[in-house]
């Protein structure tokens, strides 16, 4: 009989507890959902890819049920579902970012050929709008993308120092900088804009050799950064599925799930030292 009342009270608690709480976490569960929904759609819509809002909602809401559901039935206990939650809720930011991260790269690679196009253009007898649309009719996305919204920007009454003022908001290239700058010079004091472009070419052909150089003296060292990475995750995991009866401790035991919960976190303070250590800035 106590013991009945004891559960009855348990219940009631919990179900108290609910009541009261629930409504705010939802809330503020929801608030959250809809500023990382936000800031998705304004980053896909930076790389021209349009989506409606409700799919990226759904993208966020099932992701990580699906994923923690996954780490559920694989590890079979709480910490695996968690785990893959836990992986689901900052795996779709992460994706988004490393997409906007190698389309700025990719623009940052066609820069030199699209000045030798901007050149070519100028040297035809074009006047500097001209160029931009050629640019845009024989270059590849993303740079033809950008500078046809810059074109649509300066038919529309934008001044066209103000157009690359917001492509270089939308695409923070240090090379892309040097070059609006330069442009905004020379139509400010005058001067020969197609000789200070051949030179932007030559600086930034230099540069991205010893960029290449740099590269190339920190290949090992980072090399040896992601086989560190690499190495105790398929370490654990052939020692897993090889005998898993060494590793259930780290399951089962409140013990090993504490030491296994630290090594996920040294591994993760391991790979930001590794970046940042093998990062050389030019």
């Amino acid at each position: 009989m106590l013991r009945l009342i004891i559960l009855l009270l348990m219940f009631v608690s919990i179900g108290l507890f609910a009541y009261v709480y629930l409504p705010v976490f939802m809330r503020r569960y929801s608030a959250a959902q809809e500023k990382r929904t936000e800031k998705a759609g304004s980053q896909l819509d930076s790389m021209f890819i349009f989506t409606e809002k409700k799919r990226l909602v759904r993208l966020f809401t099932i992701t990580p049920l699906s994923l923690g559901a996954l780490g559920f039935i694989i590890m079979g206990n709480p910490l695996g579902l968690i785990g893959g939650i836990a992986l689901g809720l900052i795996s779709p930011p992460i994706i988004i970012k490393n997409m906007s991260l190698a389309r700025r790269n990719k623009f940052e690679s066609q820069l030199v050929d699209a000045l030798m196009l901007l050149v070519g253009s100028l040297k035809a007898g074009m006047s500097l709008n001209q160029a931009f649309e050629v640019l845009v009719e024989e270059m590849a996305p993303p740079i033809s993308d950008e500078f046809a919204l810059v074109v649509r920007e300066n038919k529309m009454g934008v001044d066209l120092g103000e157009c690359l003022v917001h492509l270089k908001q939308r695409m923070p290239v240090e090379d892309l900088s040097l070059i609006s700058t330069a442009i905004g010079i020379v139509r400010d004091t005058g001067g020969d804009l197609t000789d200070v472009l051949e030179k932007l070419v030559f600086t930034i052909r230099e540069k991205k050799k010893l960029d290449d150089r740099v590269k190339a003296l920190t290949v090992q060292g980072r090399l040896q950064g992601y086989i560190m990475m690499v190495l105790p995750i398929a370490f654990s995991i052939f020692i897993y599925f090889v005998n898993p009866n060494n590793f259930q401790i780290m399951l089962e035991d409140s013990l090993g799930q504490m030491l296994l919960v630290w090594a996920v976190i040294s591994e993760g303070i391991g790979v930001i030292l590794i970046k940042k250590l093998s990062k050389v800035e030019v």
